[in-house]
């Protein structure tokens, strides 16, 4: 039996005020919008990801497929864990791929309470960074209530 990758970050329960957590992070490059990310104070993460043209359709799509269904809870790619140390952050979570699923770990820097940005994204294989990578992503916050449900049989 082919096996996914173990979550590196352990699930920890976020009790700060870094950032705000009663909505989603999103990224914007050139006129879309990217890569949802709903934090939870139980260290939980889901990523719902998609392609939108509007914040609207983000709201919408969040609304239609995450609170309305049900579904995405049986989705092992969406989910995942985070930790916030004063302004750094980082959360790893597994992506979609041809089993095994791989785990990968963004990391980067608080901000703002609304604001984020990932610098590095690497996997950790036998206590070590692999496939480390440089980015320069910007997560700009939205408010949104009530946010998808953080149970899930992935995510201790």
């Amino acid at each position: 039996m082919i096996k996914d990758d173990e979550l590196t970050l352990t699930r920890t329960n976020y009790t700060s005020n870094q950032l705000r957590i009663d909505g989603y992070y999103y990224q914007k490059l050139n006129n879309n919008f990217f890569s949802i990310y709903c934090f939870y104070r139980n260290g939980v993460l889901l990523a719902t990801g998609g392609v939108f043209s509007s914040i609207q359709d983000m709201d919408k799509y969040l609304y239609d497929e995450f609170i309305n269904r049900q579904e995405y809870k049986n989705y092992k790619s969406n989910w995942g864990g985070f930790l916030i140390q004063g302004n750094s952050m980082k959360f790893e979570r597994w992506y979609p791929s041809d089993p095994p699923l791989k785990a990968y770990v963004r990391a980067g820097t608080i901000l703002n309470d609304t604001t984020f940005i990932i610098t590095e994204v690497y996997r950790m294989k036998d206590g070590s960074k692999t496939e480390v990578q440089t980015l320069n992503e910007i997560y700009h916050f939205k408010s949104f209530k009530p946010k998808p449900d953080s149970t899930n049989k992935f995510i201790n």
